[in-house]
């Protein structure tokens, strides 16, 4: 069972499927792509205005600078799973008559949600022009940490939408479960917030890790390696269990549809 193997072998598939979802998207809309980096940036700036003005919150690096290097790696796993929690239902037609991995459908959805991070990106890079924080040998860091967010989004988007083919209340389930845990993720807050009697249970969230890890390359802010090593344990173990949920569930898909 080649993990690997679609991405190259059904290439051409996955570039047609990543291109309709990014087009399907923004069709017939008035600004387009533009939106892309307009949702991050009004998020930014309304919990920039209610977390360091109204509710002062202390971090090491100004706030939106602290907000942004979270708020983009959280709004691309918030998207990629919602968006490839429903993708098997969506492309029912395919299922049925075309004969391919299945799991190129959620690969795409994911892969073009890759794309808007990078687009979005732009505003970040100019913000650490506009506060003059300098970037170091240390930044390099930040692509093995999203490497790792990408193998923890496959192996939840894989299960949901294998879930979700089955019982499709799994999609609203999913946008419920991803609400709160934005919360229970240190976005818009400091970890030091978190009373230490809790923090370990607090720290079993994957995520915690690799957010407090984005922080670490790009500001250099301190971080618990304990938390990095859990995380990396904790996607690979989901990925490969959303990853054998879809195999073998994967022969029935047609009939479900």
């Amino acid at each position: 069972m080649n993990i690997l193997a679609p991405l190259f072998t059904h290439k051409y598939l996955l570039f047609q499927l990543t291109q309709r979802e990014i087009k399907a998207r923004y069709k017939q809309s008035f600004i387009g792509y533009f939106w892309v980096v307009l949702n991050p940036l009004v998020q930014m700036l309304v919990y920039t205005f209610v977390f360091s003005v109204v509710i002062r919150f202390e971090t090491p690096i100004p706030y939106p600078l602290f907000l942004f290097a979270a708020l983009l790696p959280w709004t691309l796993f918030h998207t990629s799973i919602t968006r490839a929690t429903q993708s098997l239902v969506e492309n029912s037609v395919l299922l049925k008559k075309v004969a391919f991995p299945r799991e190129i459908i959620p690969y795409a959805v994911i892969l073009s949600k890759v794309i808007d991070f990078i687009f979005s990106s732009a505003i970040f890079i100019v913000m650490m022009f506009i506060y003059q924080v300098p970037l170091t040998v240390a930044t390099l860091l930040f692509i093995p940490l999203f490497i790792l967010q990408l193998i923890l989004t496959t192996g939840i988007s894989l299960m949901l939408s294998t879930f979700n083919l089955f019982y499709r209340d799994i999609q609203y389930l999913a946008n419920l479960l991803l609400m709160v845990w934005m919360y229970m993720s240190p976005i818009i807050y400091p970890l030091k917030m978190i009373p230490e009697k809790y923090k370990l249970i607090y720290s079993l969230n994957p995520m915690v890790g690799i957010l407090e890890g984005y922080r670490w390359a790009l500001f250099g802010t301190p971080v618990e390696t304990n938390m990095v090593i859990w995380s990396i344990f904790s996607s690979v173990v989901i990925f490969f269990v959303g990853f054998i949920i879809f195999k073998r569930s994967e022969k029935v898909f047609a009939d479900i549809v």
